[in-house]
């Protein structure tokens, strides 16, 4: 490649570049911001439309109020469940159960030793 060849080829490189370095440093981060907000907003209303056509579906339904039953049912279920696991529901069965025995010994006079 001749003197002449390589700077024509260099000038081109640099002119190709030059809308590049144009444009303002932030412009590379604001694009992806831009494009991840709108990739955001997109996932959002699919999700939106999505729920809104399960929502017309099950308003469709002719056996609406025993889906709601079962519903209601199924959700006082599982708090009992999660209510127990968390320690904060009914007492635990044996020790429920060693402190009756304990108080029928009580109250039959006898000490428990």
């Amino acid at each position: 490649m001749s003197q002449t060849e390589h700077e024509q080829s260099a000038q081109e490189r640099s002119e190709r570049e030059r809308p590049q370095q144009d444009r303002p440093a932030n412009a590379a981060p604001l694009e992806l911001l831009t494009l991840l907000a709108a990739g955001v907003a997109d996932l959002a209303f699919d999700q939106l439309r999505q729920t809104a056509d399960r929502a017309q579906h099950v308003m469709r339904r002719s056996d609406l109020k025993e889906l709601l039953t079962d519903g209601v049912v199924e959700l006082r279920k599982r708090g009992e469940v999660a209510t127990r696991r968390a320690g904060v529901g009914a007492e635990n069965y044996l020790e429920t159960m060693a402190r009756r025995a304990a108080e029928r010994v009580a109250a039959e006079g006898h000490s428990c030793a």
